[in-house]
């Protein structure tokens, strides 16, 4: 299957340099302690009253290395549309897979699924660290309920990668377009503060992104509360998912009809 082979082939490139992948955790787990050093700084503490009260958990560590954690899977898919198939382009071979009998789709498929698992596996090990080095109490029965929610947020990420796919193969170089865009959701999904410091109008435009719900669900799950307790924003991820679908899917056939006249090469 062509799916198979294009993860199989990101994983040997990935895991072929242990120095890439040593770096990678590093630079996660340096990010993520950043923010929370400077976060507890401006809270006083680790601990603060303020923050529960405005978000239902009051452990700061807990509240941001959830949010990190949930960020950096979550822009996956988006990082491996615009870096993968750049990449594809730049070595000449992206139009020759596009001439080939397989579908573009599952081409892309197969490097968005491929992404995820790999930063999937970075982002345990990160949080495994971070839940040693800030001693975040853990069990199986939370991680557990916490995954179907994580799921339907990378579904909804994989869908709304294809504007990127898209993007790229029109314009062949967005890469610091995508990080305008990752770097916003990282702002307005309240990675590591509460939405509710911000103007409302900045707080109704956080939940068009899936993100701002799930890691909501994530973190009242993490203190206790049920799934009937957080269903309004289990709702908004699972009315997004299609949205993010058909946005995704009408803007790549509209950049694929394009680029099949411009062309797919000349990078």
């Amino acid at each position: 299957m062509i799916l198979s082979a294009v993860v199989e082939k990101e994983f040997r490139m990935f895991f072929r340099y242990p120095l890439r992948v040593i770096s990678s955790i590093l630079v996660g787990i340096v990010f993520l302690l950043q923010f929370v050093f400077f976060g507890q700084a401006v809270l006083g503490g680790r601990y603060s009253a303020l923050l529960e009260v405005s978000t239902g958990m009051g452990d700061y560590p807990t509240y941001a290395l959830i949010g990190y954690v949930l960020w950096w899977v979550s822009v996956s898919p988006m990082e491996a549309y615009v870096w993968g198939v750049r990449r594809e382009l730049q070595r000449g071979t992206f139009e020759m897979n596009i001439l080939s009998p397989a579908k573009i789709v599952e081409l892309l498929s197969g490097l968005a699924i491929s992404w995820l698992l790999m930063d999937s596996v970075l982002m345990m090990i990160v949080f495994a660290i971070g839940a040693v080095i800030f001693a975040i109490p853990l069990t199986l029965l939370i991680i557990l309920k916490s995954l179907p929610i994580v799921v339907a947020s990378l579904i909804a990420f994989l869908g709304f990668g294809f504007v990127f796919a898209g993007l790229v193969m029109m314009l062949k170089n967005i890469g610091p377009f995508a990080q305008i865009f990752e770097f916003a959701m990282l702002f307005f999904s309240g990675v590591f503060f509460p939405l509710n410091v911000m103007p409302k109008a900045m707080i109704a435009f956080s939940k068009l992104f899936p993100l701002t719900h799930a890691a909501a669900v994530v973190r009242g799950l993490f203190v206790g509360k049920g799934y009937l307790e957080v269903w309004g924003e289990v709702a908004w991820l699972l009315v997004l998912i299609p949205v993010y679908w058909g946005i995704g899917y009408l803007i790549f056939k509209w950049a694929e009809r394009i680029t099949r006249v411009i062309g797919y090469g000349g990078y």
